[in-house]
């Protein structure tokens, strides 16, 4: 049985790292990089041909190809969902990758997802189109999420979190079980969240500070 081909978009440290996830774990061969010809440097990307977006099909149609999308979260994930519809337009299926080590119960996905290692989806998950979800996330149970959100490593929504699209959440944030996050709402790394968002609203915690009247040796 021969392989899935896959073409990336993207030419980063993220693209090689996708680019050997897939190879590894779900025996696809990456054929090429693609990004839009104006940022191309080069004809060549980690030891693979890096084609320009504009003329991606005729070296590799989307017969026998599929793109994944490796671009993260610039404009609130704005940029990723201009490029999936763009992908789409060309007649290119759009691939996800779901790493080995993550655990699913009963879960709903949509295209376009990637989902690193140790992540964990509870009873009942809906997660729509092109989200990101970094090691280490817990989405637990009846949680919806929406499209186009981006999961720092370590972020966690208790149960029923409704996550509408756009939505960035930072290292180690926490939504409170039941809420809403409005489209493109911003929760900062270390954010606990015990409230409904506003949509385009930024959520940071206090920040840490350093105790004048201590040293490390007073503590421990």
């Amino acid at each position: 049985m021969s392989k899935k081909k896959y073409i990336i978009f993207g030419a980063t440290y993220y693209s090689e790292m996708l680019s050997y996830y897939v190879e590894r774990y779900d025996q696809v061969e990456v054929s090429a990089f693609t990004v839009d010809e104006r940022y191309r440097t080069s004809n060549e990307l980690y030891g693979k041909p890096l084609i320009g977006f504009e003329e991606i099909e005729r070296s590799y149609p989307p017969e026998t190809h599929e793109i994944l999308v490796a671009l993260g979260y610039q404009g609130m994930n704005g940029l990723r969902a201009k490029k999936f519809q763009e992908v789409k337009k060309k007649g290119y299926k759009i691939a996800s990758f779901i790493h080995p080590m993550c655990h699913i119960e009963d879960v709903q996905l949509g295209e376009g997802n990637i989902i690193f290692e140790n992540v964990s989806l509870g009873y009942h998950v809906k997660i729509g189109d092109g989200n990101i979800l970094w090691n280490g996330c817990n989405i637990s149970h009846h949680c919806e999420i929406g499209n186009f959100n981006f999961f720092a490593p370590s972020s966690v929504l208790a149960g029923k979190v409704s996550v509408k699209n756009h939505c960035f959440f930072g290292i180690n944030s926490t939504v409170k079980g039941g809420l809403v996050v409005q489209p493109y709402s911003l929760i900062g790394a270390g954010c606990y969240l015990n409230q409904d968002t506003e949509e385009n609203g930024v959520y940071v915690p206090e920040r840490s500070k350093k105790l004048s009247n201590k040293i490390s040796l007073d503590l421990i």
